[in-house]
């Protein structure tokens, strides 16, 4: 009986040694930390930043490096998340302060460059043609050059070409589609057809060569058996 209780402890120490490592680990990885680190907006436009892994108690707190730039809303949800608005043209950073009562648990940063609203879009190309399961990626030209403003791409036909949000073209059957890149601060668009045909079919068949002496095929006659 002694030596099964001495076996039983033996297995649940062995046991509680392989799993702590990875229990450790697991709560080491659920640090506090912000939802983006970077950020690029125009003027006039709003973000909501928010913390994640925040455990009991734990509560945020927000401040701005230049409120001219980046003024800071109210905080929600215990200080979890909090709308961040970009003023004017510059750059700021939005120190994100983790505390436990007074204790500081951790500090988070996210730089934000706020640049002008763009005035002027349109594409290089008013029509562009493509073959079925190709992609091209649509470059707007966007006026300021120092705005970094986004526009909304949407196609009008996604069944022969579909367009993901940062304007990558799909090509997906033969027809016409026509792109629209909207720009959300003013309501300017600009549009782009795109044409799209069948792949062409590969030659199966080799040109014959000229080259060369032209190479001659022997066949075997076949002896008629007695």
């Amino acid at each position: 009986m002694k030596k099964k209780t001495v076996w039983l402890l033996a297995l649940i120490f062995l046991a509680g040694s392989i799993l702590a490592p990875h229990s450790s680990v697991a709560a080491a990885t659920k640090k506090p930390k912000l939802n983006v680190k970077k950020l690029n907006m125009t003027t006039g436009t709003n973000f909501r930043l928010r913390v994640y892994n925040l455990k009991k108690k734990q509560r945020v707190v927000y401040t701005s490096t230049n409120e001219e730039v980046i003024s800071i809303g109210k905080a929600v949800s215990k200080g979890k998340r909090v709308t961040i608005n970009a003023v004017s043209i510059g750059s700021a950073t939005v120190n994100a302060t983790v505390k436990k009562g007074k204790k500081v648990i951790r500090r988070l940063k996210c730089r934000i460059k706020v640049t002008p609203n763009a005035f002027s879009i349109k594409f290089p190309k008013r029509t562009i043609r493509l073959n079925t399961d190709s992609r091209f990626r649509l470059k707007p030209i966007i006026k300021p050059n120092t705005s970094m403003e986004q526009p909304i791409f949407e196609s009008d036909n996604p069944f022969v070409a579909s367009v993901s949000s940062r304007g990558v073209v799909t090509a997906i059957s033969s027809g016409t589609a026509t792109i629209t890149a909207t720009l959300l601060s003013s309501g300017l668009t600009a549009t782009c057809n795109i044409e799209v045909r069948s792949k062409p079919e590969s030659n199966a068949t080799e040109k014959p060569s000229h080259q060369g002496k032209p190479s001659t095929t022997i066949e075997k006659k076949k002896v008629p058996e007695d």
